[in-house]
C-alpha cells in the first residue's frame, strides 16, 4: 500500500481549510452551488486551489488512468422511495437492465456497475445520495438532449457555465469535464459526466448503452475528520487524490474511472433552484476493484468499502 506523508497532508489540510472556508462565506451570500460540494468558488478560494499532482504526486501516489477498468464495481444504497417508481425510472425511462428484484431490494445495471436500492421504513430520515455515471467524452450534448426527453435537468450556477453549452450543462474546467444533473424519484442526485481526459469518445446517437459505469459515490464526512480519513483510505485502498478544486472543499480519491468523494457533513445549498437540500449521512456500501480482497469500515459512519481482487 502506498502511504501519504503526514507532513504533506497536514500542510495541505491547512491550505485547503482556508480555501473552503472562504468558499463557505461566499455560499452564505450567494446561495450558489459548485462541484461535489455544490458550492460556487469564490475568488479567495480559487487563490488557494491545489492541483492533484502538487498534493499527492510527491508521494508517488499513482493514478489508474491506464487501467481501463472502472473502480466502482457495485453500490448498495438505502431508499425510502417506491421501488416500483425507481424501476420505472431506471428501466422503462433510462433503459437500464433489472438484474434482481425482491419486495425489499431492486438491483439495476448502471452500465457495468450494479446498483442496489434497499427499501427502508425509517420514519425519521429520507436517504438520498449523489452518484455519477461516466459517458463517452464526446456525447454530453447528446446525453443532455436524450435525458430531457425523460426528466428535467438541473440549471447550472453561473460560475460553472460554459458559453458554448446550454445553461443546464456544467463545466468543471479543473477536471476537464462537462456534465448534467437530475433527480431520480427517490431524491438521489444523478449525474452524467463526460471526462475529456479519458478519450473514450464513441460514434452514433446517445443511448442507454452510453451510460458506461458508476464513476462517483459521495460520502459525507465531518470536516475535522476528512484529512485523516483521506490519508487513511488513500493508503489502505491505494487511491491517489484527484484534482482538488476551490480550496479542496471536497476531496476526491481515485481517478477519472472511479472516485470516492469525501464531502463536508451538514452542507446545505441550492443544488437545484427549486429544491433546498441538506446532505446527510446514510448507509452506503461500495465495492471497489483493487489489488487484494479486504473490507474497510469507517468508524462513526454507516459506510462500508469492500475491495475485490482483480481477476
Amino acid at each position: 500500500m502506498r502511504a501519504y506523508s503526514d507532513g504533506l497532508v497536514n500542510a495541505a489540510a491547512g491550505a485547503l481549510d482556508s480555501g473552503w472556508r472562504a468558499t463557505w462565506a461566499a455560499i452564505d451570500m450567494s446561495g450558489g452551488i459548485g462541484r461535489r460540494g455544490f458550492v460556487q468558488a469564490s475568488a479567495a478560494a480559487l487563490a488557494t486551489m491545489l492541483h492533484g499532482d502538487e498534493l499527492f504526486a510527491a508521494e508517488g501516489v499513482g493514478r489508474r488512468q491506464t487501467d481501463g477498468e472502472p473502480l466502482i464495481q457495485s453500490l448498495r444504497l438505502r431508499t425510502l422511495g417506491s421501488l416500483g417508481e425507481l424501476k420505472d425510472f431506471y428501466s422503462n425511462k433510462l433503459g437500464l437492465r433489472v438484474l434482481a428484484e425482491t419486495p425489499t431490494e431492486l438491483t439495476m445495471a448502471g452500465g457495468a456497475t450494479p446498483i442496489t436500492f434497499v427499501r427502508t421504513e425509517s420514519a425519521t430520515e429520507r436517504p438520498f445520495y449523489h452518484f455519477a455515471f461516466n459517458i463517452p467524452e464526446n456525447k454530453i450534448r447528446a446525453a443532455r438532449a436524450w435525458q430531457l426527453k425523460r426528466s428535467a435537468l438541473i440549471t447550472t450556477p453561473p460560475p460553472l457555465r460554459d458559453a458554448a453549452y446550454p445553461d443546464d450543462v456544467r463545466h468543471f474546467s479543473n477536471w476537464n469535464a462537462h456534465s448534467v444533473f437530475f433527480w431520480d424519484p427517490a431524491g438521489n442526485l444523478v449525474e452524467y459526466i463526460a471526462r475529456h481526459d479519458l478519450g473514450n469518445g464513441a460514434d452514433g446517437e446517445f443511448t442507454s448503452r452510453d451510460i458506461l459505469y458508476a464513476s462517483e459515490i459521495g460520502l459525507i464526512i465531518a470536516d475535522e475528520e476528512r484529512a485523516a480519513l483521506a490519508r487513511r483510505l488513500g493508503s489502505e485502498l491505494g487511491l491517489g487524490g484527484y484534482k482538488p478544486e476551490a480550496g479542496g472543499f471536497f476531496w476526491a480519491l481515485g481517478d477519472g474511472r472511479g472516485l470516492v468523494l469525501l464531502l463536508p457533513r451538514g452542507l446545505r445549498g441550492n443544488v437545484d433552484p427549486n429544491r433546498r437540500v441538506e446532505f446527510g449521512v446514510f448507509p452506503t456500501e461500495a465495492t471497489l476493484r483493487g489489488g487484494g480482497s479486504s473490507k474497510h469500515a469507517i468508524a462513526g459512519y454507516p459506510y462500508s468499502i469492500n475491495v475485490e481482487r482483480r481477476a
